[in-house]
């Protein structure tokens, strides 16, 4: 853990930098602390095939995520951001990016706004994460399907965004269309077969794998550029509904020097947020896809798998406290493949309860329970029963910053 003590010094020594640049550099972060207790199978985290980040060898104190966010303007139109992050599970890189981009937004001159940004970035898929460095303010554990955009999903590349504005027409909403291009993603799909779905908070890194044996994810392979393209439709602050398709594009045919192939992995997405009260929030996720692998001369040795997640989130917040709770469905089918054995075949269903507490305008307390009943036959090689029953139980202390530049902390 030393090197975790490491990453936390220079994250205080940020924190306590002076500023230098007027109004234009902010700073946001999060530390994260967390007593843990598992009764769960062997986590992916650690070699095993478990749904959950923590496993009954890692119950205790824990670093959950220390966190941050900077946001630098470069121009009153353009700004830099990038998020650095940092997580107590023993990878190779203890700290890492996990988001770094340039974002354009120029003035509006008309009723529709035009956004651009250029880097490394989660597609806009997830309406758990809310704040900033791609955090949730509603549950440590995210949901299956945006724990798996988290794990194996970066954009590496440029998504441009068209936003008509509503209040021009005295519409308080607004309608937009978005769609990126992109490169570097062209092993997403492993983890997913490899382990079924999961639930977790343990996003991977731009420059670091996931994983014990370690899956690199963000590398091309086949010199193809993917593509997304959705819509998105706001109603006031109660409603939100957005929809995206994602594919990848990969040629499952195309393998690099190091015998990796590529995974052509494409899904639709999705969502509805409706707050109906001030105190009220409701979440629902649905998300269909399909990924596969291999050259078509591989015959029925190509491996195919589909895949199907929902969610349903309901939260109830008064004054410093939060209630949330989360109910999750998941599955895959594997149609074909070169895995003879068994079939990798995933189903199951999840239920996570957390508590908020705030204690201040930077410190609040969550408590979690998580839940998570599956069955997975490919356990069985782990010496593992296929069907299992994870609980997970997390208290976290939770310490939260927010700089400008010029100016003490909020």
């Amino acid at each position: 853990m030393r090197s975790d003590y490491l990453v936390v010094l220079g994250l205080l020594a940020v924190t306590a930098t002076p500023a230098l640049a007027g109004d234009r550099l902010q700073l946001t972060g999060l530390v994260d602390l967390r007593a843990v207790y598992a009764d769960a199978t062997p986590s992916f985290l650690d070699g095993g095939l478990g749904r959950t980040r923590f496993d009954e060898n890692h119950d205790g104190l824990q670093l959950g995520r220390l966190m941050a966010s900077v946001r630098y303007r470069l121009t009153d139109t353009l700004t830099a951001n990038a998020v650095a992050e940092a997580y107590g599970d023993g990878d190779k890189n203890s700290l890492g990016l996990s988001e770094a981009y340039v974002d354009w937004r120029p003035f509006p001159t008309h009723p529709v706004r035009y956004r651009l940004r250029t880097g490394a970035f989660y597609p806009p898929v997830s309406l758990e994460h809310r704040r900033a460095g791609w955090t949730s303010p509603y549950t440590l554990s995210a949901s299956a399907i945006n724990t798996w955009v988290g794990e194996e999903f970066r954009i590496v590349g440029t998504e441009f965004e068209a936003r008509w504005l509503g209040a021009s027409q005295g519409y308080d909403g607004d309608l937009a269309v978005v769609g990126g291009v992109y490169g570097w993603n062209d092993p997403a799909g492993a983890i997913i077969a490899d382990r079924g779905w999961a639930l977790t908070d343990r996003p991977s890194l731009l420059f670091s794998g996931l994983g014990r044996p370690r899956t690199d994810l963000y590398y091309e392979i086949d010199r193809r550029p993917g593509y997304y393209a959705g819509v998105s439709w706001r109603h006031g602050e109660t409603l939100e509904v957005r929809a995206l398709h994602y594919d990848n594009r990969a040629d499952p045919g195309a393998s690099n020097k190091g015998g990796d192939y590529a995974w052509e992995t494409r899904f639709s997405n999705i969502g509805v947020r409706y707050e109906p009260t001030e105190n009220l929030t409701l979440l629902a996720q649905h998300m269909e896809g399909k990924t596969y692998v291999g050259p078509d001369s591989a015959g029925p040795y190509q491996f195919e798998m589909r895949l199907e997640a929902w969610f349903g989130l309901a939260s109830y917040e008064r004054g410093p406290h939060r209630l949330s709770v989360r109910y999750d469905h998941f599955m895959t089918r594997q149609d074909r493949g070169f895995w003879s054995e068994y079939a990798y075949d995933d189903a199951g269903h999840a239920l996570t309860v957390a508590w908020t507490e705030r204690l201040g305008e930077r410190w609040e307390v969550v408590a979690e329970w998580l839940h998570v009943r599956s069955l997975f036959a490919p356990r069985e090689d782990l010496g593992v029963e296929p069907r299992s029953s994870d609980n997970q139980l997390q208290l976290a202390l939770r310490y939260r910053f927010h700089l400008a530049a010029g100016t003490s902390p909020n």
